[in-house]
């Protein structure tokens, strides 16, 4: 869970590609991201309001742009092992 939520942390580089190659103001940026974070999360791990239609498009659109189709190796212990002995800068992970 660390390497999803770590990674989904890393919204800054999204906030600047929006402010500094999309053009945007940043306040209004920072204000949109941070409302649509929040609510995406609410909705996803509350399950308290489903998404909208265009929403669930955006969501669509989104994995099918950004996440690779084998996201879910990440939870293999081999992959596991590999980003764990990165981490603690060992040759490897024993079991």
């Amino acid at each position: 869970m660390e390497t999803v939520a770590s990674m989904i942390g890393t919204l800054n580089e999204a906030l600047h590609e929006t402010v500094h190659t999309a053009g945007g103001p940043e306040e209004a940026a920072k204000a949109m991201l941070f409302g649509h974070v929040q609510i995406a999360l609410t909705n996803a791990l509350r399950g308290s309001n489903p998404f909208s239609e265009a929403c669930e498009i955006a969501i669509q659109y989104g994995k099918d742009t950004i996440i690779k189709d084998d996201w879910r190796k990440i939870f293999d212990h081999s992959e596991l092992d590999g980003v764990i002995a990165k981490m603690l800068k060992l040759d490897a992970v024993k079991r």
